[in-house]
């Protein structure tokens, strides 16, 4: 088994491994996933199992292929939510009673109690793989939602990634995973993203809580006020949406009604607003010069620069880099 670590640091570095027999390909596919049966179907057919895999937080994101026909089998993977979609070609899958046939369109959410399989790769196919830690994901879908869950997300199959909601969620993981590429990723970025990409699964998939998700119920003005003012404060913390729902003390959900309601904006949004302004009032002072630009925007949560100047420009009507020069001739 050939295992090679690339990226720019241990935490987001993406990582590529490769099995070139059928246990060396359980022993990666272990590592990465589950403990598993693999059967491969293809007599004398050359064998080699490919997978990369990012982890950010409690997110996995990678890819597998096959260079020959298999069968794979796994019991309940009990501590964690995978969803299966391929980028290429087909595979035949799974999850408890349940079954599709996986394409680029749809793919399959798999819940942690249930036995799954899939099989295919008697052609091209490479897998596109999220595994999503339990805990956590049940831990924000009840802050989202308001509700407390004894069983674990009921999940259909399959996922259509050619939805508006599925695209989304497609383009949020992808968001998430290209962070691997950016040293400048701090934990602010990494928790907004992470419980986006959760939340956005919820609305792109059928499942057992979605009525839940249709309730028309925004927060009391009292809960909205106390998020503010807790934005205002700490502008600089890690304020997920999570963070603040539970600090109004209602759900995520009727927080972001809210917002919705009474300014045309998300929570995250208006976060992001509040955050622009004070990077704003940061470059205002004398002190600062180009040098500190991106590492004001960091303190902040801005990772990526030219996206952040792009932002503080609409906001602002300026680059950060003016307001700088303007400062520094006062």
């Amino acid at each position: 088994m050939n295992t090679r670590t690339v990226g720019p640091g241990p935490d987001l570095a993406p990582r590529r491994l490769r099995g070139q027999s059928p246990e060396e390909a359980r022993e990666v596919g272990t590592e990465l996933y589950y403990p598993h049966r693999l059967l491969v179907r293809g007599v004398g057919s050359r064998f080699e199992m490919r997978a990369t895999a990012t982890q950010v937080g409690p997110v996995s994101i990678g890819t597998l292929k096959y260079t020959a026909p298999v069968t794979v089998e796994t019991g309940p993977y009990q501590n964690a939510y995978q969803v299966n979609i391929p980028l290429n070609g087909t595979f035949r899958t799974t999850a408890g009673s349940r079954a599709v046939v996986a394409n680029r369109q749809r793919g399959a959410v798999y819940r942690p109690d249930v036995d799954t399989a899939f099989s295919g790769w008697d052609s091209p196919c490479t897998m596109f793989t999220v595994k999503i830690d339990r805990c956590e994901f049940e831990r924000i879908t009840e802050c989202y939602l308001g509700t407390q869950l004894h069983s674990p997300i009921d999940f259909t199959l399959p996922l259509c990634v050619d939805t508006e909601t599925g695209a989304a969620w497609m383009r949020s993981v992808r968001l998430l995973a290209n962070l691997s590429q950016s040293v400048s990723a701090g934990p602010l970025l990494i928790d907004h993203m992470v419980e986006e990409m959760l939340v956005s699964l919820l609305w792109a998939s059928e499942h057992s809580l979605h009525s839940l998700l249709m309730e028309k119920k925004p927060a009391p003005a009292s809960a909205l006020r106390r998020s503010i003012e807790l934005i205002h404060a700490i502008p600089e913390e890690s304020l997920t949406l999570d963070a603040l729902a539970q600090y109004a003390g209602v759900s995520g959900r009727s927080l972001q009604m809210s917002f919705r309601r009474e300014f045309g904006l998300s929570p995250m949004q208006y976060l992001k607003s509040v955050r622009l302004d004070r990077v704003a009032e940061k470059l205002r002072q004398p002190e600062t010069n180009d040098c500190l630009v991106s590492e004001v925007a960091r303190r902040f949560g801005f990772g990526h620069p030219g996206r952040f100047a792009s932002e503080y420009a609409r906001r602002h009507g300026e680059k950060p880099s003016e307001t700088v020069r303007r400062a520094s001739l006062l």
